[in-house]
């Protein structure tokens, strides 16, 4: 980490810029058998650990003012990977959010967790095609379910950056590819 700041790389970029790409080149490889099971699985540990490492520098507290909204960030359902997920929980870390992650198998699990706890927003990570003709079911479910009547929805994940995709069609307000305007898109989305 110390490496990476002396060449000038600040937290969001390195989380951004490096990890985020990293994990998409890691995939490739796997994909084109370049990359093991083991190279795949210590690159990915070695992630999550710059994440985990850097992300305690937000832990004194939130870098700016407001009180205190909740999201709930989680991975549609079939997703394998939370390494995206994880980066965007820091940014909403450093923005003052109480953040859950939830690593959920099931709709049915989501809509429990909505449904036990209020949430001011609910992220989704959607990784692969395949999820979504069931992703505009599963935000009706979650909205259907939640504490929250007016709980907006935004999307987000490498399937979002393949082809551009309209929320309204999945029943979302918003998607967002770019975990440093993610919060930014919430709280817009918040505000409404």
């Amino acid at each position: 980490m110390a490496q990476l700041r002396a060449e000038g790389h600040d937290t969001d970029s390195v989380m951004v810029d490096l990890v985020g790409p990293a994990a998409l080149l890691l995939g490739r490889e796997w994909e084109e058998d370049r990359r093991s099971f083991v190279d795949v699985t210590l690159g990915l540990v070695l992630m999550h650990e710059i994440i985990h490492t850097m992300g305690y520098e937000y832990r004194d507290g939130p870098k700016q003012a407001g009180r205190v909204r909740r999201v709930m960030l989680a991975s549609a359902p079939g997703s394998q990977h939370v390494l995206g997920l994880s980066i965007v929980s820091e940014f909403f870390r450093k923005a003052g959010w109480q953040v859950v992650l939830e690593v959920s198998p099931s709709a049915a699990e989501l809509c429990h967790a909505v449904k036990n706890e209020w949430f001011d927003l609910v992220g989704l990570s959607v990784s692969v095609d395949a999820q979504l003709p069931t992703l505009g079911a599963l935000v009706g479910k979650l909205k259907a379910a939640s504490r929250n009547a007016a709980m907006p929805v935004l999307l987000g994940g490498p399937v979002f950056t393949l082809a551009p995709q309209q929320a309204e069609r999945f029943g979302a307000q918003a998607i967002c590819v770019d975990a440093r305007e993610a919060v930014d898109t919430a709280l817009a989305l918040v505000a409404r």
